[in-house]
């Protein structure tokens, strides 16, 4: 996905804490990210504005706001340097027709952006997929992979590609099912249990 935090000098009292701007086709929508493997030219994107429910994230009378547009993980052909500056005038052109976000380029004080590149290198989330592996298909359906893998004795799973899924805090949750899984495991066969943890990057 690509995120843009955004602090603005007016507030749009319109807006709600959380808000979804979707695309004018959906079918397209999909087919470019997930079939075609490109950042939709019409993206949904969810909007929050914090400052609904908490004043206290912006200055009085400006607004801090997050917004989240799916995007495809990262292919070879992506470059993301490059891609950034033009998808953020898609993006930014879209809240202001779409969400009536008028003069939004204007207000901008602040800004900092995420984008597959930088997902995939800060957190080290594979190929910079926010959201870890699909939950949709054949094998997986609306599921995450299990915390407990039944195949391999001792093997635990955790983090945003884990049940119960992405997020801070699913993957945190996911951390704790898996260690009690470890708990109950090793408490069943005691304390010469062969139960190993492997250690490597987390989603």
């Amino acid at each position: 996905g690509v995120v843009l935090y955004l602090g603005l000098r007016e507030r749009y009292e319109h807006l709600l804490h959380h808000n979804f701007v979707f695309s004018q086709d959906p079918h397209q929508e999909f087919d470019q990210i997930y079939r075609r493997g490109e950042p939709a030219d019409d993206p949904t994107c969810y909007l929050c504005a914090p400052g609904r429910t908490d004043p206290s994230v912006a200055p009085k009378g400006g607004e801090a706001l997050y917004v989240l547009v799916h995007t495809p993980y990262l292919h070879d052909h992506h470059d993301w340097q490059a891609m950034f500056p033009k998808y953020r005038e898609v993006i930014l052109k879209k809240l202001a027709e779409t969400a009536n976000l008028t003069d939004l380029e204007d207000r901008i004080e602040f800004e900092s952006a995420l984008t597959p590149e930088d997902i995939d290198r800060r957190y080290h989330v594979w190929k910079g997929a926010i959201y870890g592996l699909a939950s949709h298909g054949r094998f997986l359906g609306a599921f995450k992979s299990a915390n407990r893998n039944r195949g391999i004795h001792g093997f635990y799973l955790a983090g945003g590609s884990a049940h119960p899924g992405p997020g801070m805090p699913m993957a945190m949750m996911s951390g704790w099912i898996a260690a009690d899984s470890l708990d109950q495991d090793f408490a069943c066969v005691g304390p010469q249990a062969n139960v190993k943890v492997p250690i490597g990057l987390g989603s």
